[in-house]
């Protein structure tokens, strides 16, 4: 007798839909991990981003003030810019804590900058975001005129047309009378040389002070940080020629009492050639090499060169002028980067022109204090 065997229930498809669930959780779990490790560390890079966002704001709010359209010296009301940079920007705000006082202390201010980072590596995540800050003070920009023509590497003159005169131009009752320095100051090689009667054309304390037997050691005894003005810009320009054009004549009819700051970028390295377009007032800096051609090209103030100065013709500087200051960066000076004053030189000394390219109301920047930079003051 034959008996019929009925199927029973099975528990292979339950088991293999129970393995399936456990997997994709497994997989959507590993998915999740690794989302958020990502996440984690997209954060971490994001965050490194904006600190640097807000480091280069920071610097940007001390140094360049001008350059973000904001006045010089910072006033009684905060003041803040918007800095846009690659992959976010910088909020700068300045705020004064204590105005300068008459008898000499500075003003103290805070700079803080936040910095935002835009970018993010991981979809839908916020935008990343950073604070510095630092205490800081007001410095007015300060240089030794040692000389009426300082050249670090060295002076050529040619002929005994003009003077090149150490005494003050600017009278005591002006604020000048200051007392007399050398017509010009050169190390012992190159020194001072030229053509034709040209000794009868110097008068100061001395006619030629020598200021070290070469031009390292001349460059070691002008006291001016010129790494830190080229590289560091310790000073911020009114005009800064590249991105922007030298003023023009309407510009100098219309401002009489401005003293601005000018900076050439034309070196140090290449050096390049650049010439005065017409006669001007406040700190000339040139970084290579300076052409002063003609009536046109005068100079009411203080001019500094990091190369040659290139003069011809009838033209005058009432102030200071010091050149050859590249030397101080290591480079050397060779035959034709020696000065060539050619024609009717009239170069004197000018104390009060001289304070005025140094401490008119562009003559400094904020200086921060050591050891206030902080990055924790909370966002904003």
């Amino acid at each position: 007798m034959m008996t019929t065997r009925s199927d029973r229930p099975g528990f292979a498809l339950p088991m293999v839909i129970l393995v399936m669930f456990v997997l994709l959780g497994a997989l959507a779990g590993g998915f999740t991990m690794l989302r958020g490790e990502r996440a984690s560390d997209d954060a971490s890079v994001q965050g490194q981003a904006a600190a640097s966002l807000a480091e280069t704001g920071l610097q940007q709010g001390l140094g360049n003030r001008l350059g973000l359209g904001l006045p010089a010296l910072p006033g009684a009301v905060p003041d803040s810019v918007r800095l846009t940079l690659s992959g976010g920007y910088a909020d700068i705000i300045t705020t004064r804590l204590r105005a300068p006082v008459a008898n000499g202390l500075p003003g103290l201010y805070v700079v803080r900058s936040r910095g935002v980072r835009t970018r993010s590596g991981v979809a839908g995540a916020g935008a990343a975001v950073q604070m510095a800050s630092t205490f800081a003070t007001y410095n007015t920009v300060t240089m030794t005129v040692q000389s009426a023509m300082t050249g670090i590497n060295g002076i050529s003159k040619q002929g005994g047309a003009g003077l090149i005169s150490g005494f003050d131009d600017c009278p005591a009752g002006d604020g000048g009378g200051q007392p007399a320095l050398p017509a010009v100051a050169v190390p012992v090689d190159p020194g001072m040389t030229g053509s034709g009667p040209w000794m009868g054309t110097l008068e100061g304390s001395q006619p030629i002070s020598t200021i070290g037997a070469d031009k390292q050691a001349a460059a070691d005894a002008v006291p001016i940080d010129w790494d830190a003005i080229v590289n560091g810009n310790a000073i911020s320009a009114n005009f800064d020629i590249g991105a922007a054009t030298y003023p023009a004549a309407a510009w100098w009819t219309a401002n009489p009492t401005s003293w601005p700051t000018i900076i050439v970028r034309n070196g140090p390295s290449p050096s390049t050639e650049w010439a005065l377009p017409r006669a001007g007032r406040g700190l000339l800096i040139v970084f290579g090499d300076l052409n002063l051609n003609g009536n046109s090209a005068g100079w009411d103030g203080l001019i500094l060169v990091g190369g040659r100065l290139r003069s011809n013709g009838s033209n005058e500087v009432r102030g200071g002028t010091v050149t050859g200051l590249n030397v101080k960066l290591g480079f050397d000076v060779q035959d034709n980067d020696v000065n060539e004053l050619n024609g009717t030189k009239e170069y004197h000394y000018h104390s009060c022109n001289v304070t005025k390219a140094l401490s008119g109301s562009d003559g400094g920047l904020l200086r921060a204090y050591r050891n206030s930079w902080a990055n924790s003051f909370p966002s904003y």
